[in-house]
């Protein structure tokens, strides 16, 4: 994605910085890898849901894939 549509990653915006969800994956417990799984899934759906709206809160989803 263009470097323009990327959020600065300090708030929940979508998309993230990759940098971003790695740092917080790991404050929650997690690891990179499962950063990089999570990151990479959303990153081919466009950070779209089913209905193909653009996601809004990257860290709910984030912490929902970390914890459930």
């Amino acid at each position: 994605m263009n470097s323009k549509l990327r959020s600065s990653g300090l708030g929940n915006e979508c998309p993230p910085d990759e940098d971003f969800v790695r740092v917080y994956f790991l404050q929650q417990g997690s690891t990179i890898m499962e950063a990089v799984k999570f990151f990479d899934h959303y990153e081919a759906k466009r950070w779209s849901n089913s209905d193909d709206h653009v996601l809004k809160n990257w860290k709910r989803l984030a912490w929902t894939w970390i914890f459930y």
